[in-house]
């Protein structure tokens, strides 16, 4: 690796260092009194349109990156071994890919306040027919298209969304499971989701190393 490149990755990962902590003593956050069984994710929210512009584009820039890993690795790991699993249990390769496909579909545009995806009714029919997607061409074409969908409504989404937004009570209008006193502000779905995404990478690239594939942008 030349030292440009890694002068570079050196100094992207030192702005993402001071960035994020530096995001959040900005927002001024809320929380809530009332104790919640479901206390992994606190109800903290961003009060003003400033803050809430900077999460947001923060948000994206770290998931832009993520996807564009993510997708590359799924382009590089062949279509025999999108089958392939490391115990009977877990998700395969393709299965992992769907399952982020399902979450950029509906809880990532939910979680900015945006609209999710009108191509199904409700969430227990998108899971059963994306998890019957096995074709690593298939697989491609609907993580393209959920991200593309997803990134449009971050985008697209206002402060006003954003400081707004009960992403809880909109993922429960198309069925998805979730725990019965479960509350999502904007802030706290987008970190759900960024933390979410992050380990479904991870999980992709220990599945892509186990097969021998080397992640693209490691070579």
């Amino acid at each position: 690796m030349s030292p440009s490149i890694q002068w570079r990755r050196r100094r992207l990962t030192l702005s993402r260092v001071i960035a994020v902590p530096a995001l959040f003593a900005l927002a001024p956050v809320a929380e809530s009194q009332t104790p919640q069984p479901f206390t992994r994710f606190p109800a903290v929210s961003v009060s003003d349109a400033k803050s809430a512009l900077a999460v947001r584009d923060a948000f994206l820039g770290d998931m832009d990156d993520l996807y564009d890993k993510v997708i590359a690795l799924a382009r590089a790991i062949p279509e025999d071994k999108y089958d392939w699993r490391p115990t009977p249990e877990v998700r395969t390769v393709g299965n992992v890919l769907i399952h982020m496909a399902m979450a950029w579909y509906f809880v990532l545009p939910a979680a900015v306040g945006g609209k999710m995806t009108t191509d199904w009714p409700d969430f227990p029919e998108a899971r059963t027919k994306l998890s019957a997607i096995t074709a690593k061409r298939d697989v491609l074409d609907q993580v393209e298209r959920a991200w593309g969908y997803a990134r449009n409504e971050v985008t697209a989404a206002t402060a006003a969304q954003l400081t707004a937004a009960r992403p809880d009570s909109t993922l429960r209008t198309v069925k998805l499971p979730l725990p019965p006193r479960m509350r999502l502000t904007a802030l706290t779905a987008m970190s759900w989701q960024a933390g979410d995404s992050h380990e479904h990478r991870g999980q992709l690239i220990t599945y892509a190393r186990s097969v021998g594939v080397v992640p693209p942008w490691s070579r």
